[in-house]
């Protein structure tokens, strides 16, 4: 990896299930440091990837960490928080990641993920990826993304892994059309 040091089980598992394929717009939902990001690009060809992060510092990172994947066009980083995201002329977008954004389960997010059902193309995923601490709070979250997924227009599916350290769990939907 260009940004050095092994990345985080949960990271690996996260671009796993979101399984980017080489021509997919990818739009990464706080993305810190860019080191999924990095994952990411590593996979496209002719594909790209915007990450979003309400963090300049994060960003400034991201864009570093990646700088040879945004000079060859395929990553780009805006500071931003999801809910100031102007969708107008960013197109749709095949793949969706977000790990560890508390947004979607401290809150309804109904604007958010409206925001998100309206950037997702036809057949798109967006995948929502997290570490909770315990059993009992992997179970709590999912119930709670599953609802707020659904009521949104989202079909969900869920999986459960176990890294080093802690379960993780990934809830994928896509658009009820």
């Amino acid at each position: 990896m260009a940004g050095g040091g092994d990345p985080p089980a949960r990271l690996l598992w996260a671009v796993d299930v979101l399984d980017p394929q080489p021509g997919d717009r990818v739009l990464e939902i706080g993305g810190g440091r860019g080191v999924a990001a990095e994952l990411i690009c590593d996979r496209l060809d002719g594909g790209s990837l915007l990450g979003v992060d309400r963090s300049a510092t994060a960003v400034a990172a991201a864009r570093e960490r990646n700088a040879e994947h945004v000079e060859a066009g395929r990553a780009s980083f805006r500071q931003v928080a999801l809910e100031r995201l102007d969708r107008h002329g960013l197109g749709t977008f095949d793949r969706m990641l977000a790990v560890n954004v508390n947004l979607f389960w401290v809150r309804p997010a109904r604007e958010e993920l409206e925001l998100l059902a309206g950037l997702l193309a036809p057949g798109g995923r967006l995948c929502l990826v997290y570490e909770p601490p315990t059993a009992e709070r992997l179970a709590s979250l999912e119930a709670t993304l599953v609802e707020r997924l659904v009521a949104a227009g989202f079909h969900c599916s869920t999986r459960t892994a176990r890294s080093t350290k802690a379960r993780l769990l990934a809830v994928t939907a896509r658009l009820r059309r």
